[in-house]
């Protein structure tokens, strides 16, 4: 048994939301589209419609989900070469409850998973974007990557190729874990603390993530923020 939590807003200065965010047992994500006016909104949906059609599967093993967002890529590479849509891309974070009881965590780009565990909380995936290569190496400190001017760049997103490499691995989880899959909208604004403090004190997951965005909103809100908070009742 699960309960979920979703909020979503277009920002302060944003005209338009381009995130798009999917909570359908067994799958969820948040999409975060790129490519300016219309294109970047296009591009999230069709992620987002791909993920959908595992909505009620019984996901035995992780490539069903790895197909789907290879799919969306898919998808989103031929939409792209249409007029006004060229160029246009998505980042993508989710995760998938497996029938063993497992879930499978996924991303491309940016958009985020943490994972609270016992009063600890664990950022899953891992940011495909030039801040975090440059991290990698050493250049660069964690907490200096969180305000570069380049930490908007990404390394991997759909659409930007015919082919896309999905990051995925395997989460085991608990009775009383705690799931977040998020844009940068969230991270962007609103600091690792301030992130776990929200996780760990809202007992509701509708209320941790209403008050997530209120963070990033307060924080700035210079882009979409979207949230979806997993609650793990019964592992």
């Amino acid at each position: 048994m699960i309960e979920v939590g979703v909020a979503s807003h277009p920002g302060h200065y944003r005209e338009q939301n381009e995130d798009c965010a999917l909570a359908a047992y067994p799958i969820f994500a948040v999409a975060d589209g790129m490519g300016g006016h219309a294109a970047g909104e296009v591009a999230s949906a069709l992620a987002i419609s791909v993920l959908r059609s595992l909505e009620g599967a019984r996901l035995g093993e992780v490539e069903p989900v790895i197909s789907a967002v290879e799919q969306a890529n898919e998808r989103i590479w031929a939409a792209g070469s249409e007029p006004g849509q060229r160029g246009m891309g998505t980042t993508l974070a989710g995760c998938a409850a497996l029938t063993d009881g497992a879930w499978v965590v996924f991303n491309v780009g940016d958009s985020r998973v943490l994972h609270i565990h016992e009063g600890e909380i664990r950022q899953v995936t891992i940011d495909h974007s030039e801040v975090q290569d440059m991290v990698a190496l050493g250049i660069l400190a964690p907490e200096e990557a969180q305000v570069h001017p380049m930490r908007h760049i990404v390394t991997r997103s759909l659409g930007a190729r015919r082919d896309v490499d999905v990051a995925h691995e395997r989460l085991e989880v608990t009775s009383g874990d705690r799931l977040l899959v998020c844009s940068d909208g969230l991270t962007d604004e609103v600091s690792p603390d301030d992130i776990f403090w929200v996780l760990d004190t809202a007992r509701d997951p509708q209320d941790a993530a209403d008050a997530l965005v209120q963070a990033a909103l307060a924080g700035g809100g210079h882009d979409n923020v979207t949230v979806v908070v997993i609650d793990i009742r019964d592992a």
